[in-house]
């Protein structure tokens, strides 16, 4: 009697062996599309803060100006007339129309030829008088959708049209 439950337990038997790999390789698969979502949310995470970067340089330069007038840079910017939006009074959230563009889509330097579009709005005497108000968005398409990162400031020079 003894002999004959010795070798019973001596192995696995086939379906113990195929349920094990089953149960691995559905573990494997788990990794594998945990993997593929970090990929895509590393990627995800470095255009949101590339297109962030853009954003806030744009802003730093109207910071720096320290004319009263810049004209807009010859061919690589689009200009578009001012138009005003109907529900909010002016125009910093029409990007169907923005008053400036880059001329072509821009890298993560703001070289020409990324995946990132830049355009930016100015208003006047917003939200007081002598203050100027600037909006830039950044666009950019991934997995067929578009995606976009929105910054504004503020900035008050008395009497100095830093930019139009």
């Amino acid at each position: 009697m003894r002999k004959s439950m010795k070798s019973q337990s001596a192995g696995f038997t086939l379906i113990e062996t195929l349920i094990a790999m089953a149960i691995l390789f559905i573990g494997v698969l788990g990794l594998i599309q945990l993997q593929m979502a970090s990929s895509l949310g590393n990627v995800t995470a470095r255009n949101l803060t590339t297109g962030t970067n853009l954003a806030r340089n744009k802003l730093e330069s109207f910071r720096l100006v320290r004319a009263y007038y810049i004209p807009t840079i010859g061919a690589t910017e689009i200009v578009v007339p001012d138009l005003v939006d109907p529900d909010s009074g002016n125009d910093l959230g029409d990007w169907a129309n923005p008053d400036h563009q880059d001329g072509a889509s821009i890298d993560e330097n703001g070289n020409p030829g990324g995946i990132f579009t830049r355009a930016w709005n100015v208003v006047d005497d917003t939200p007081d008088p002598d203050i100027k108000t600037v909006r830039v968005r950044i666009t950019w398409a991934m997995k067929d959708q578009t995606r976009n990162v929105d910054l504004e400031m503020q900035v008050s020079r008395k009497n100095l049209d830093y930019y139009q």
